[in-house]
């Protein structure tokens, strides 16, 4: 039975390892030259892609509620799942900085001011109940991209403005 036990076990582990090292390290197909793997960085940033606030201006002064819109330009929203390139999803800050690429955006800390949209959606409405942290004054709104896996495409794909809640 023991050995059933520690065989079960090792199997897991290696199971979990090689899951790890498959989304880690992302591998697309084989260099057929050298028989070597390519690996495809899934947060790189190419000219021209930008996060963006549709309808918000740095200094603007908003009543809640309050419907929040979000952009993005040379990449595709897509619902969060598996990390491809040019794809991903928003993800919501409040009072916080951007998150350092291929780095994990916090997860399960929306009373931090993380908020997830990983279903893939473009908007949503700023309501005390679900952001309490955004009373009356000066608040830093930051619009995040991030992959499939929630892998951060850094500051380059972040925006901030300064909104004033009334």
């Amino acid at each position: 039975m023991k050995k059933i036990a520690i065989y079960s076990v090792a199997l897991v582990f290696a199971a979990c390892s090689n899951q790890t090292a498959n989304t880690e390290d992302n591998h697309e197909g084989h260099n057929q030259d050298s028989g070597m793997e390519e690996t495809i960085d899934t947060v790189a940033i190419k000219p021209g892609q930008k996060v963006f606030f549709k309808n918000l201006q740095d200094g603007q002064e908003i009543t809640l509620p309050f419907v929040v819109e979000f952009g993005v330009e040379g990449m595709e929203v897509e619902p969060a799942s598996v990390p491809n390139t040019d794809k991903g999803h928003h993800h919501l800050f409040v009072d916080q900085g951007p998150v350092p690429a291929n780095k994990m955006v916090p997860m399960g800390q929306e009373s931090s001011g993380y908020f997830h949209f990983g279903k893939g959606q473009l908007l949503d409405t700023l309501t005390l109940s679900k952001y309490p942290m955004l009373t009356s004054g000066s608040h830093k709104l930051r619009l995040q991209f991030a992959n499939g896996l929630h892998l951060s495409y850094g500051p380059a794909m972040s925006t901030e403005v300064n909104v004033i809640i009334k």
